[in-house]
């Protein structure tokens, strides 16, 4: 078997798409701290043991592009977003509309109230 050789092409960029390519890696650099910010508060949104990071982490797991997802459940990109990075809770109808688009199934409770034991602080 004969290894092939990865072809690169270089060429001489100008001076104007050299600026371009400068302008371009400071924005890169600029921008690179919130992303990881926003990266670790979906990581974290995900994780929280609640319905909400259920959902959270199954809207991840799917494989619908979130614009998609986002039209089939008639929100806007920015509400889900705000979801998913834990900014804003949604509300129950698009809940039920994104367990339904994503074949989720949620067990409902007996109906019976669980007491609780008040903690003296």
């Amino acid at each position: 078997m004969r290894k092939t050789k990865p072809r690169r092409r270089t060429t001489q960029l100008t001076d104007a798409q050299m600026q371009q390519l400068r302008r371009d890696r400071e924005r890169i650099a600029q921008e690179l701290p919130d992303l990881i910010a926003k990266q670790r508060r979906i990581c974290e949104a995900a994780d929280e043991p609640t319905t909400s990071g259920a959902l959270r982490r199954a809207i991840h797991s799917s494989k619908f592009l979130l614009h998609d997802l986002a039209d089939r459940a008639a929100i806007d990109l920015v509400t889900l977003d705000a979801f998913l990075t834990g900014m804003r809770p949604l509300g129950s109808d698009v809940i039920d509309r994104l367990t339904k688009i994503l074949r989720l199934k949620l067990k409902a409770d007996s109906g019976k109230a669980k007491q609780r034991t008040a903690r003296a602080g």
